[in-house]
């Protein structure tokens, strides 16, 4: 059984891993979000949904414990704050693969 730690799960990228990783039997998923409103209510059934902020060290920890992969796809303007405060809890938890996602500065607009 692989277990993955999805952060910023409502992101548009990250719903479809969610998608897709949901349908895997060996896969465990932990969704974690700011927003609970922004759940679209078709989360898979091999996920849990964790309400909070990657800035929040103890809760991320606790997340953390047993995680095979994490796959982050967050935004913000403390986004360096973000990845260290990732990074530590991999670290403590002894989790060792980790994806980033990003789009900072994409430009999606029409020419």
């Amino acid at each position: 059984m692989k277990r993955v730690l999805i952060l910023g799960a409502t992101g548009q990228i990250a719903q479809w891993v969610a998608l897709d990783l949901g349908q895997h039997a060996d896969v465990q998923q932990t969704l974690l979000l700011r927003n609970p409103r922004k759940l679209s209510g078709r989360e898979p059934a091999n996920a849990q949904v964790v309400i909070g902020d990657v800035l929040d060290k103890k809760l991320l920890r606790q997340v953390m414990v047993g995680q095979d992969i994490v796959y982050a796809n967050l935004i913000g303007e403390d986004l360096d704050k973000q990845a260290r405060a990732i990074i530590a809890a991999m670290q403590a938890c002894g989790v060792h693969r980790l994806v980033f996602v990003l789009s900072l500065g994409a430009d999606f607009g029409a020419p």
